[in-house]
């Protein structure tokens, strides 16, 4: 896919197809921002289905917040992830669902800053996205 240039992260939501192209059509996102890798078509990899931002076909973020939202409230399976804009050569990291307690272990053996920035990346991401899903009544006010 194409991306455009932008320094920072990209994200990319990941999951079953059908339910990435409702999201998609229901947070009113062009449906040539999903992108269908041919593992999906072949069952290989049946929900490696995902959309990513900002891209070329997605440069609102609001609407990858949106997406990601109809994901959360409506209780649908996905993972989450974030990769440098130049490109996956530059790696890929798995930021929702958290890693487990065994692979942070792991990671913090080889390098320990890194093992706290996912971790904190991870803690960060698990409070916004119950953020989306509490009631609006329930939130303390902004100010």
């Amino acid at each position: 896919m194409l991306t455009i240039r932008e320094k920072g992260p990209v994200w990319r939501l990941q999951a079953a197809p059908r339910e990435l192209a409702r999201g998609v059509a229901c947070c009113g996102l062009s449906p040539n921002s999903l992108v269908v890798p041919d593992a999906v078509l072949t069952d290989l990899v049946p929900d490696s289905a995902y959309v990513e931002c900002p891209t070329f076909f997605l440069q609102d973020k609001v609407g990858f917040v949106a997406l990601l939202a109809y994901f959360v409230m409506n209780g649908h399976a996905f993972r989450l992830f974030v990769r440098s804009a130049a490109g996956e050569s530059e790696g890929l990291l798995l930021a929702y669902p958290r890693l487990d307690d065994t692979t942070i272990n792991m990671l913090r053996r080889f390098d320990r800053l890194a093992a706290e920035q996912v971790d904190d990346l991870c803690h960060r991401l698990e409070y916004f996205l119950g953020r989306l899903i509490e009631p609006a009544h329930t939130r303390p006010p902004k100010g």
